[in-house]
């Protein structure tokens, strides 16, 4: 306890003043002398929350297809047109109309025409749109054919047939036509008829008929 000494000389108010005066105890009871943390509970460290997942990403989308590049086949034919009709005279003879399936899958490619008579144009032999082809037996058996087109002449030329008519049949140029026939005429395979049309002559006439018939199919 603090002793307060009590003096009737001192000035009033000077007993409270000693009770603020420094003492000996002065430091000792600083409480920065006294570590008490030691004698707290530790306390762990609040976690810190955990971040929110990401977002669902959204699917890939699918691989696009791999493109194969593919082919091209020519047709070796075009599809078949619509026939012309036969002239009535034709029709009331019974004149059988030119066979359009003889011929034409094998010749309908994309090589030009004049490639299949080495670029010539003319033949030696002088032969009109009406000059009749006939097979011979050597054409029979292709004794002597040296392409697709004089084997099909061959057959095509077993009836009698005009120069028109297989120009028509193979859709080939005319003047193709008449290089191919001269060429197989000097191998022995067809015959060159001379054609002799007589005015009114109902042959003459069915004649000119397949002519014409031969030159519209052209």
């Amino acid at each position: 306890m603090i002793r307060i000494p009590r003096n009737d000389d001192q000035e009033p108010g000077a007993e409270w003043s000693a009770l603020h005066s420094a003492t000996e105890r002065e430091g000792l009871d600083d409480p920065s002398r006294f570590d008490i943390a030691r004698f707290l509970p530790r306390r762990n460290p609040r976690p810190s929350p955990a971040p929110p997942p990401p977002p669902p990403q959204p699917p890939p989308p699918p691989p696009a297809p791999e493109v194969v590049p593919q082919a091209i086949h020519w047709p070796s034919e075009p599809p078949d047109e619509t026939p012309v009709p036969m002239p009535a005279a034709v029709r009331s003879a019974g004149i059988p109309a030119p066979a359009r399936q003889v011929g034409r899958a094998s010749t309908r490619t994309l090589v030009r025409p004049y490639t299949r008579t080495g670029g010539r144009t003319h033949s030696e032999h002088n032969l009109a749109l009406e000059a009749l082809i006939s097979t011979t037996e050597q054409g029979r058996r292709y004794h002597g054919a040296a392409s697709v087109e004089h084997r099909l002449i061959c057959d095509l030329c077993v009836q009698t047939r005009s120069v028109a008519e297989i120009a028509a049949h193979l859709r080939l140029p005319l003047g193709v036509v008449k290089v191919l026939v001269g060429d197989m005429a000097d191998a022995g395979l067809v015959l060159v008829h001379a054609s002799s049309l007589v005015l009114g002559d109902r042959s003459a006439l069915e004649f000119m008929d397949r002519v014409l018939q031969g030159l519209r199919n052209l």
